[in-house]
């Protein structure tokens, strides 16, 4: 964690940095705001059709021992170009008594697949 709030992590054979800015809750889900730099291969034109697609998955598992799953995500190119930035989902809903929560983001790239781990505390649900 650096001064900012904000978690680095060095990914993908640390060519790139993960940085994860916020995690909110709902009633429904969670969801953790995140970019990478440099942006990913699939968000800089022009995309190589010859090179297998990058997906991002979520894992998570709350200080109470529940798990979660991947409910989905977004991401694109930063508008300055500089970054890939993107948003990713877990549900269930997190119990309202956790009050941290260990998120998984696995890169999956044809047969290659990096996983990185962190831990976040909860905010209050929105």
């Amino acid at each position: 964690m650096h001064d900012d709030g904000k978690q680095r992590i060095e990914v993908l054979d640390r060519q790139y940095e993960l940085t994860v800015h916020a995690l909110t809750r709902t009633a429904e889900a969670f969801t953790v705001a995140y970019s990478v730099t440099p942006p990913l291969p699939d968000d800089v034109p022009p995309v190589s059709p010859a090179a297998p697609p990058l997906f991002l998955w979520l894992e998570a598992t709350d200080d109470l021992g529940n798990h979660y799953t991947d409910y989905g995500g977004a991401h694109g190119l930063s508008t300055d170009g500089l970054r890939t930035q993107g948003t990713i989902s877990g549900q269930p809903a997190v119990a309202a008594e956790a009050g941290r929560l260990t998120v998984r983001l696995v890169f999956l790239q044809g047969a290659s697949e990096h996983g990185y781990e962190f831990s976040l505390p909860l905010p209050d649900e929105a």
